[in-house]
């Protein structure tokens, strides 16, 4: 078992962490004050300089581990940091290896004082890996998971995780991992274009104390086209949230800036067709985007899983929230008992300050569950001007709920299929459900229907829908040309107010 206690001292001391077997691994602790502000004129300075890539210096056959195998490479619980100690959170490292090839430097800060975190051996069991070459401190990690008792007091269960580029996911109480967000997307989802994937290469985490609810951590984001600093306050509860701060810098002018991305799956839905001699009703991290903009009104997106790539912007005047949610939490419609698609998270980012622009959402066609295929990002009306730094902030928000909608119904179903009769078309059925309120009937309500594409509104209806508190709108529609996407926009209006969400979807014939 390693005993790895790090004691702070005095500027620039070897720190021992003290092995079983007797080995001595040192680490350096400098008498420093970790900040927003300490990072983000490492980022300066790097932003400043000509990039250069990192090497490749994973040692022996780490880099070409298996799938199997790289899993099989466990990190033991026991080991976690700050375990011993009974602190409010605890660490725990992956290895570096197979896909995850990239080293990842990590500190550990406190009020004045930072130290790299070592790499020990003895952290990981490798029971289904033969032939590793030696692996000393300096190797590194590939990322890090935070621990807190958000379930059961005194039990840790994992909270959010560092792993792979920019990518990091978060969950609450009584949640499952599902979406991920990113700290910067560039050049996402445009044809032809190869996208570019920054990376955080360190993390500088602070020390918690006794009590605390909250975790900060800070980044450094390197790659070809920007540099940047960011700032995580986590806070885990029921709903966990992140105040994320970032200063950004681009080296050059990028066609596609995707700030705060959110990325998700979505292979089959109640609009898809379910793929042959699969038994699950349908298979989804999240069902649809939305985007809440100035003035109380909401947008609701369907998501698919396009033949083709798929992009869809929504122009925001001032953003007050957008997000991607898993709306469906009925363990009825997916039937699996193992994976629970109905508590994976819905994720939503609250800014901080202006935001106008477009929030663009990116589908890729996907033939099976393990990818994300599934993209949103807000595009800043003005792009980054290269060497001038770009401030963000905003609120993520992980949760099983949704956010206030200010009462308006929700579009809860999306059905699509064949016209009846034989007609060529489409045929949508959209159920909006008015729960908070159910006093309204929202059957009386009239449908405002909008089409964008070369096609037409056969006919529409209303039918009351009492099991949800609402209603069933149909829409009919025919004359669009195969391969020509079609847009389809409704909202249910009572006299001149409108009463829901406005839903939107998009259909390939």
């Amino acid at each position: 078992m390693v005993d790895c206690r790090l004691f702070f001292r005095a500027r620039k001391i070897l720190v021992p962490c003290l092995l079983a077997a007797g080995a001595v691994v040192h680490a350096a602790v400098e008498e420093t004050n970790v900040t927003f502000d300490y990072v983000r004129t490492i980022a300066a300075r790097e932003a400043a300089a000509a990039y250069k890539a990192p090497g490749d210096d994973l040692p022996g056959r780490l880099g070409a581990l298996s799938y199997d195998e790289y899993r099989s490479i466990r990190f033991q619980p026991p080991q976690a940091l700050w375990r011993k100690e009974g602190l409010p959170f605890q660490l725990e490292f992956f290895h570096r290896g197979g896909l995850y090839r990239d080293r990842v430097t990590l500190h550990e800060f406190t009020g004045q004082h930072e130290q790299v975190i070592p790499f020990l051996r003895e952290f990981f069991s490798y029971d289904g890996v033969k032939d590793l070459p030696a692996l000393h401190s300096s190797l590194g990690y590939a990322g890090f998971r935070v621990h807190a008792p958000i379930n059961r007091p005194g039990v840790f269960d994992e909270v959010i995780v560092f792993l792979g580029a920019s990518y990091f996911r978060a969950i609450g109480a009584d949640q499952f991992y599902g979406l991920s967000a990113r700290g910067l997307a560039i050049n996402s989802g445009i044809p032809g274009t190869t996208e570019e994937f920054p990376r955080f290469t360190e993390f500088w985490i602070g020390k918690p104390s006794a009590g605390d609810t909250a975790l900060t951590l800070y980044g450094l984001l390197r790659s070809a086209s920007v540099t940047g600093a960011y700032e995580f306050v986590v806070r885990p509860g029921k709903t966990t949230t992140i105040d994320v701060r970032a200063e950004l810098t681009f080296r050059n002018e990028v066609t596609l800036p995707g700030m705060a991305p959110l990325t998700s799956m979505f292979w089959y839905g109640e609009n898809s067709t379910r793929p042959a001699g699969h038994v699950r009703p349908e298979v989804h991290d999240s069902d649809g985007l939305i985007v809440d903009d100035t003035g109380g009104r909401r947008l609701w997106r369907a998501l698919i899983n396009p033949r083709d790539v798929k992009v869809t912007d929504v122009p925001v005047h001032k953003l007050v929230r957008f997000g991607l949610l898993q709306r469906d939490r009925r363990i009825s419609s997916y039937e699996d008992l193992e994976v629970h698609y109905e508590k994976r998270p819905s994720a939503w980012i609250e800014p901080r300050g202006d935001w106008s622009g477009n929030i663009r959402l990116v589908e890729l066609p996907d033939p099976a569950e393990h990818g994300d295929n599934i993209v949103a990002f807000w595009v800043p009306a003005e792009k980054p001007a290269p060497g001038r730094p770009v401030e963000l902030r905003y609120r993520m928000v992980w949760s099983l709920s949704e956010p206030a909608n200010g009462g308006l119904a929700r579009a809860v179903n999306t059905f699509e299929g064949d016209l009846p009769d034989g007609h060529t078309g489409r045929l949508f059925w959209v159920d909006f459900a008015d729960d908070k309120n159910s006093a309204r009937e929202l059957d009386a309500a009239q449908p405002v229907i909008e089409l964008r594409g070369n096609c037409r509104l056969r006919r529409f209806s209303v039918s009351p829908y009492p099991e949800i508190h609402g209603c069933r709108v149909a829409i009919e529609v025919e004359g669009a040309p195969a391969g020509q996407s079609v847009s389809l926009r409704c909202h249910l209006r009572l006299k001149t107010e409108p009463i829901s969400e406005t839903w939107s979807y998009v259909w390939t014939p």
